[in-house]
């Protein structure tokens, strides 16, 4: 004759009796697996003989309880009491309301953070026994998380700890972990697609390498990368694309958008030179986010100081001169080349006490900068004057004056004549003359020139001078740190290459 079916819960919801997870609850309280199957028979035949067909979990617990009492003891009975048994549900409090708590769900989404399937399951069932075990019979999908990130330290460090995390927040998207951070943060195909931009790829390989870089880490296990991971998966494409030149070249760049100092540009340059322009490339160039213009620090100490104390600061440069004219004096048609120095240094000191302000509370702040303004004359700002950060001064010229005619034109139709040219056409004469004293300077004070080519060949120019100079500057440590072993062959082939013109 079949027996009835025993079954678990109550006259709306009950699911069928099973010996498995009255075993697997015993040994949650600390009986042997030996001592929990007997146990487990012992009570489906007790059960059985008194003829039950439903029996509530509460009912269920009891019971087992007092046959741990008597086949395990008093202290595994009281574990088996308190605990939240296998054959009653944890509920998750979520959005979507109560959900029972799943070890095959937490176990999938261990995957995604590169458990392989045993891994996972093992780490899912040891949350799971944690809160039987403490009697936990609802929490939140928040607590879920905050356990299962401490089973995963505890069994496989910080970095899978962090790995869950990100995927809590970003399901589905690669992440991205730096020595300098603790958090991942998204991929960027935009980001990464920028930074071979400025090493000098074509836009079209450099979207093709972004794509399969992503395509390749988001098929890998691990779904949070190192930077350094990237790196590497970047240079291997760049090389195999465009050759081993530009892969060099990527990684040096690294280097500067990453730097162990704050870098500081200084662009300088006479007016109609393109210097604004060039400074937003280079600054996007090399991933800095701060550009500062020497005439937005001349207006602000322009509102501050009167005209009638220092008149000269209240002038364009290049008519400077006239402010120093003795009162009454007569005004030349044009003045001597002494007389409009004279007039030019006078702001430029004035202004380069805004100046070096700026530059300090940057490298106070660790943040990179791109300083441009005509105000920046070599010899004045000083890099020993910054001894935290990475100084690197540049003059923008050009040498054909037919050129920088077109110059001032190009702008006057592009600013809506806001900036007026027959005003700049009036004083070009001395706008020239500023700029052959500003290369004798450059010379003096070895400042790189750039000769005002197009504006992509003027930052390519830019960004050399800038990988040059920041690799001389690097101490031997800082290199090895940024570069890898010095004894690397490509590491030092790369240092060679920077530093050596």
């Amino acid at each position: 004759m079949t027996q009835p079916e025993l079954r678990i819960g109550t006259p709306r919801h009950a699911f069928p009796f099973s010996r498995g997870l009255v075993v697997e609850s015993l040994v949650n309280a600390g009986a042997s697996g030996a001592v929990a199957a007997a146990a487990a028979r012992r009570i489906e035949q007790h059960l059985r003989l008194s003829r039950r067909t439903l029996v509530t979990p509460a009912e269920l617990q009891a019971l087992m309880t007092e046959v741990a009492r008597d086949l395990a003891g008093e202290e595994v009975a009281a574990a088996a009491a308190s605990q939240t048994p296998a054959f009653v549900d944890i509920l998750v409090t979520a959005k979507k309301g109560d959900l029972p708590f799943s070890r095959g769900v937490l176990a999938r989404t261990l995957e995604d953070a590169g458990l392989t399937g045993r891994e996972a399951y093992a780490t899912a069932s040891a949350v799971d026994v944690e809160l039987r075990q403490e009697g936990v019979r609802r929490l939140s999908a928040e607590d879920i998380d905050n356990r299962t990130e401490r089973a995963l330290a505890g069994r496989y460090g910080e970095h899978l700890r962090l790995t869950y995390r990100y995927l809590r927040h970003n399901r589905g998207k690669l992440g991205v972990i730096s020595s300098e951070s603790t958090m991942p943060t998204p991929f960027s195909k935009g980001i990464l697609t920028q930074s071979m931009l400025a090493a000098g790829v074509t836009p079209d390989v450099a979207r093709k390498v972004a794509r399969v870089t992503q395509r390749d880490l988001r098929g890998s296990e691990d779904r949070v990368v190192t930077r350094a991971a990237i790196r590497a998966k970047v240079e291997a494409l760049l090389r195999d694309e465009v050759g081993p030149d530009v892969g060099a070249r990527y990684r040096l760049l690294r280097v500067i958008r990453r730097p162990p100092r704050p870098v500081i540009v200084l662009l300088g340059g006479v007016s109609g030179t393109g210097k604004s322009f060039l400074a937003a490339e280079i600054a996007y160039r090399l991933g800095i986010a701060r550009v500062v213009s020497t005439d937005s620090i001349r207006e602000v100490m322009r509102a501050m100081v009167s005209p009638a104390l220092l008149p000269t600061l209240h002038a364009s440069t290049f008519n400077a001169w006239e402010a120093l004219l003795p009162p009454g004096a007569p005004r030349p048609e044009t003045p001597s080349k002494r007389a409009l120095l004279a007039g030019f240094r006078d702001q430029v000191q004035q202004v380069n006490v805004g100046l070096g302000a700026v530059v300090a509370r940057s490298v106070q702040e660790g943040s990179s900068l791109v300083l441009e303004g005509v105000h920046l004359v070599p010899g004045y700002l000083r890099a020993d004057a910054f001894a935290g950060a990475l100084v690197i001064p540049m003059l923008v010229t050009l040498p054909d004056p037919a050129e920088h005619r077109r110059h001032f034109q190009s702008r006057d139709v592009e600013t809506a004549a806001s900036r007026p040219l027959h005003r700049y056409m009036q004083y070009f004469d001395e706008i020239r003359a500023m700029q052959d004293e500003l290369e004798d300077l450059a010379r003096q004070e070895d400042v790189p020139l750039l000769d005002g080519l197009t504006l992509d060949e003027s930052a390519d120019q830019a960004v050399d001078v800038v990988l040059r100079r920041v690799m001389v500057a690097l101490t031997p440590q800082e290199r090895t740190e940024l570069l890898g072993d010095p004894g690397d062959g490509e590491a030092a082939e790369l240092t060679r290459d920077s530093v050596g013109d």
